[in-house]
């Protein structure tokens, strides 16, 4: 005789809870790959800039600014003099800004919904 496996809800449930963790986890280090893609890329345009500046400063002070502009809107020990040094440093910041604001609480969300909002109200719900 072949018994039929037999799958609770709340195996159901923990399956669900899994695959979306797992699906949060994957998002989020999409997320914090394409913002050190940034972070890289602003560090090289600092030395670019800076050199069009008259400037020389080390790998290390280009990663610095980038990430105190980026994720604390600056310090204002190094700036720009130029233009278009300046355009570049709201560049940073407000993609900085829109990473930290908009972004990130959207990868956190992206996980929850399904597993906590309620698609229909139970049928014994009676109005308020």
């Amino acid at each position: 005789m072949v018994e039929s496996m037999h799958v609770s809800p709340t195996m159901w449930l923990y399956y669900l809870r899994q695959y979306f963790r797992q699906r949060q986890v994957i998002l989020l280090l999409r997320f914090f790959g394409i913002c050190l893609l940034f972070v890289a890329a602003y560090s090289v345009l600092f030395h670019v800039f800076m050199a069009r500046e008259g400037y020389t400063y080390s790998w290390v002070t280009g990663l610095y600014w980038t990430i105190t502009v980026m994720f604390t809107l600056g310090l204002g020990d190094i700036t720009f003099t130029s233009d278009v040094g300046r355009m570049f440093t709201l560049l940073v910041l407000l993609s900085g800004v829109v990473f930290l604001l908009v972004l990130l609480p959207l990868v956190f969300m992206q996980g929850q919904s399904a597993a906590r909002v309620l698609r229909e109200l139970p049928k014994d719900t009676r109005g308020m």
